[in-house]
C-alpha cells in the first residue's frame, strides 16, 4: 500500500475561520509574495507524522484515543506574529491564548503517546499558532511591521477544543487537501486549577 502523508490537528470553527479571513485581507492589500493559508484548511497542528504506512492507522487512532484525557477547553484568538524574525519574516501567525496551557498539555500527551510508535518528539517548543500565510520573497515586507504594530485588537473568536483529527495531506496543483481519516473527542476531567 503507498504511504500517506499524515499529521494530527485540532479544527478551527467557521466562525474564528472568518476572523483569520478578515486579517488575511488586509496583508494582502500588502502586496506581499505570499501563499496564504486557504480559511477550509486551517487548522492547529499538534504532531506531523509524515508519511506513514496505511496499516498502521489503527495503532495510531489507539495511541491518540490514550491522549485524550483532557477535558474540553476555550482557546482564544490572540496577536498576529512572525517566524522566525520580523528582519526577515517566512511565516506570518496569528496565535491562540490558552491561559491553562491545555495544548501544550494536549501536544506534549500526544508526543508521548505516539513516541513508541516510532514518530521522535518534536525538539522546537510547542507554540499555539494559525498560519495566515508563507511569505516567498522580501516582496511588501517593509511594511508588514508597520501593518500589525497598527492593527486594532483582533476578534478573539473563542472556541471550545473538544476533539483532536487525524488527517490525511494531499499535496496537488492546486494546493493541499486534507481528508479527516478519525476524530477523537476529548473525554477526561477539567484539570485542578
Amino acid at each position: 500500500m503507498q504511504a500517506i502523508r499524515a499529521f494530527v490537528a485540532v479544527n478551527v470553527p467557521p466562525f474564528t475561520l472568518e476572523t483569520i479571513s478578515e486579517l488575511q485581507g488586509r496583508f494582502k492589500t500588502l502586496g506581499l509574495h505570499a501563499a496564504w493559508t486557504r480559511p477550509g484548511n486551517m487548522h492547529l497542528t499538534l504532531k506531523f507524522l509524515g508519511n506513514i504506512d496505511p496499516q498502521s492507522l489503527p495503532e495510531i487512532t489507539n495511541a491518540l484515543t490514550r491522549a485524550r484525557s483532557r477535558a474540553p477547553f476555550r482557546v482564544s484568538l490572540e496577536g498576529v506574529g512572525v517566524f522566525p524574525a520580523w528582519k526577515k519574516p517566512r511565516v506570518i501567525w496569528v496565535g491562540l491564548h490558552d491561559p491553562d496551557r491545555n495544548l501544550v498539555a494536549l501536544q506534549s500527551q500526544l508526543e508521548t503517546a505516539l513516541e513508541p510508535l516510532g514518530y521522535p518528539r518534536e525538539t522546537r517548543p510547542f507554540s499555539p499558532h494559525l498560519t495566515l500565510g508563507r511569505i516567498k520573497s522580501a516582496k511588501g515586507c517593509d511594511r508588514l511591521q508597520s501593518e500589525v504594530a497598527s492593527l486594532d485588537p483582533i476578534d478573539p473568536s473563542p472556541f471550545e477544543v473538544n476533539s483532536i483529527r487525524l488527517y490525511r495531506s494531499d499535496l496537488t496543483p492546486k494546493g493541499s487537501v486534507y481528508t479527516v481519516l478519525e476524530e477523537i473527542s476529548l473525554q477526561g476531567q477539567t484539570p485542578d486549577t
